[in-house]
């Protein structure tokens, strides 16, 4: 048994596969995984990894209660969340109402500034935040050419691009992906997310705005100052899809400060799509961090 050693494990789980994922490794680690689910994550199942209840937002003040009655005292974030939550359109039950105040000063600014208040008022009711990677260290990305395929010289050129637009759309906190050709920025993630963006890409280039000779990469980065015990930059199998559609054939991701889903399965469907998959070691040399280019 790992250091978890029969340790409840509170999920606050979003939608999509990570949290059974982290569910998986937590329970390798010794944890007893419980989760609390809310918003995309609400009507999913956790694949009999633990016991788990759904919540509205407006029943978060419940969801405190509840993980306290389940003994736990660790929690961590994870899962897609597509909508934040909006506490003056809701009717919240009168746990929520007592934190009304705190939940509406939590939810002001951008997401990194959100994801900080909000850890920092769970803390204060006594909870301990761990990192998704405390529990599930084999996501993080590693650094280096993670596909079989090195980077081209005009992807690297791109990358390089899109990774120096990821950093300083990252100190807005507008966002964590940026899409690039080796002549231009393609796109900029906003609130809508990386998914929304991938699909503007694709039919942008359906609609010639893109031409042939352009090769796009897409590279999320780690914000700066960016807290890692949460909403760390992502990719999974979806992601590869998403890339083939819009026409990119190189991603990067902040080695050591991103997560990979799936990854054998995910570095297989690179391969099979010619897709150069690359783990960025800093905002500098580029070209180092990935090897020599062919």
């Amino acid at each position: 048994m790992g250091e978890g050693t029969g340790e409840r494990l509170g999920i606050l789980a979003g939608g999509g596969s990570l949290p059974c994922v982290v569910a998986r490794a937590a329970l390798e680690e010794g944890y007893q995984p419980i989760f609390a689910r809310f918003g995309d994550g609400t009507g999913g199942s956790q694949d009999g990894f633990g016991e788990g209840r759904d919540f509205a937002w407006g029943e978060a003040g419940n969801a405190i209660m509840w993980l306290r009655e389940m003994q736990v005292r660790r929690v961590v974030f994870c899962g897609t969340i597509s909508r934040r939550p909006d506490f003056k359109a809701l009717i919240p039950s009168w746990q929520t109402l007592k934190r009304l105040p705190a939940a509406l000063s939590i939810v002001r600014g951008g997401d990194d500034r959100l994801l900080r208040n909000l850890a920092a008022y769970l803390e204060r009711q006594g909870f301990t935040l761990l990192p998704v990677q405390a529990v599930a260290p084999q996501l993080l990305t590693p650094g280096g050419t993670l596909s079989a395929r090195k980077p081209e010289t005009l992807e690297l050129s791109a990358l390089t691009s899109a990774r120096d637009a990821a950093i300083a759309l990252g100190r807005l906190d507008a966002g964590q992906a940026v899409v690039a050709s080796n002549e231009r920025i393609i796109a900029l993630e906003g609130i809508e997310g990386t998914r929304e963006m991938m699909r503007r890409v694709a039919d942008l280039r359906a609609r010639g705005r893109i031409h042939r000779g352009e090769r796009l990469a897409l590279v999320k980065a780690v914000k700066p100052d960016q807290d890692h015990r949460f909403d760390l930059p992502s990719i999974g199998l979806r992601t590869i899809d998403e890339a083939v559609e819009a026409g990119i054939s190189a991603i990067g991701l902040s080695a050591g400060a991103s997560l990979v889903l799936d990854y054998d399965d995910v570095v297989a469907a690179a391969d099979r799509a010619m897709i150069a998959l690359v783990g960025l070691s800093s905002a500098e040399g580029t070209a180092k961090a990935m090897g020599d280019a062919p």
